[in-house]
Order: C-alpha cells, then sequence, then structure tokens
C-alpha cells in the first residue's frame, strides 16, 4: 500500500511511540508476575515464560490471569501487540 510521505511520517512514528510503550508495558507485566504472592512458582514461571509470547501472553495476563489492573493498563496491554503488527507491516513492504 503506497502512502504519501506525510502519512508515512505519521505512521512511522505511531510505529515508535507504540514500539517503546510496548516495551514499557513488557517489564510491567513481567515486574507484576514476580511481585504477584497469590501465584506458585510454577505459575510464576509460566506466566514469566509467556513473555515470548507477548503480544498474546500480556492482554490475556491482563484481562484473564486475575492481575486486577486498572482499566488504563488494561487497555495499554495490547500496545506490544499492535507495535508487533506495525513492525511486520513495515518488514515486509505493506507500507512503502
Amino acid at each position: 500500500m503506497a502512502l504519501s510521505p506525510a502519512l508515512l511520517v505519521v505512521v512511522w512514528s505511531l510505529f515508535v511511540v507504540l514500539a517503546v510503550g510496548g516495551f514499557l508495558m513488557i517489564a510491567a507485566y513481567w515486574l507484576d508476575v514476580q511481585d504477584r504472592a497469590d501465584l506458585r512458582m510454577g505459575a510464576r514461571m509460566a506466566w514469566s515464560a509467556a513473555v515470548f509470547v507477548f503480544p498474546f501472553a500480556i492482554p490475556a495476563y491482563a484481562f484473564l490471569g486475575g492481575a486486577s489492573w486498572p482499566l488504563a493498563l488494561r487497555i495499554g496491554s495490547v500496545v506490544p501487540a499492535v507495535a508487533f503488527a506495525l513492525f511486520l507491516a513495515f518488514a515486509f513492504g505493506y507500507f512503502t
């Protein structure tokens, strides 16, 4: 999909902001998993290992894992997935 240069700058800037936010969400997710006293060691290790599939694991943890995150963090839990989708779109030449 050919984008105008001005729109390409906007999409690229959005990607950069979401990528930085995604790294922050990955760190927040991992630290929250390590800090939860109600999780057994095996569950903590499983949620920690799930960081390798972060586009799926972080929203699953936020909405289904009993994290009891506030609404802003639950919405933010999808930021890494959106950033990864934009990365793939750039990598496979969707934006030219």
